[in-house]
């Protein structure tokens, strides 16, 4: 019953995410700390077959290490085409970062973006309620708020998610199948 919006996703819980976007299925196994009993052992073989996730240089997946703002950058670009010309003028992202391409092109593309005080933090672990809004970004989604209003005691909810959340809406988007409507406003649930 809970969502965990502020924890920071692993690259496991990333990988099954991710392969449900794939129609790939039965990859073999790809790194030595990935046993074919895992729980998350298929959808990480699919992203590494892909090319969605890499492993590292020791032939490790570290399934459980999370991921950063700047490598969750990387990944989405897998899902895109690379804008014509892409920057950004984040405090802490420095144009010779290994990651400036990605966050520019991610933030050109209004998938991604930074903190008020004009930074991006990199560096910092991204957390599952930053993943629901940039994958919603990415997909063109957004939420019929009051039809999540006027429903939530039949939609999925979690204990630990209240209306006051940041992010609220957004979860309630990802998490809850639903038809819809679109329009210039947004998403109409039907």
């Amino acid at each position: 019953g809970y969502f965990r919006p502020n924890e920071a996703i692993t690259r496991a819980e990333l990988a099954v995410m991710l392969a449900k976007f794939s129609e790939t299925t039965g990859a073999a196994n790809y790194f030595n700390d990935v046993s074919a009993k895992y729980w998350a052992a298929n959808a990480i073989a699919i992203c590494a077959k892909l090319g969605w996730i890499t492993g590292y240089p020791d032939g490790t997946f570290r399934r459980d290490a999370p991921i950063t703002r700047a490598e969750f950058a990387a990944i989405a670009l897998a899902f895109a085409y690379d804008p014509a010309s892409a920057s950004c003028s984040y405090t802490d992202v420095n144009t010779s970062a290994w990651y400036y391409t990605y966050v520019a092109q991610a933030t050109t593309y209004g998938w991604i973006s930074g903190y008020p005080d004009g930074s991006f933090r990199p560096n910092n672990s991204i957390t599952r309620a930053e993943v629901a809004v940039i994958v919603n970004n990415m997909l063109g989604r957004n939420a019929d708020e009051s039809y999540i209003d006027r429903n939530a005691d039949k939609l999925v909810s979690f204990v630990d998610l209240s209306k006051n959340h940041w992010a609220y809406y957004t979860i309630m988007e990802a998490t809850n199948s639903h038809d819809y409507t679109s329009a210039s406003s947004g998403e109409t649930w039907t």
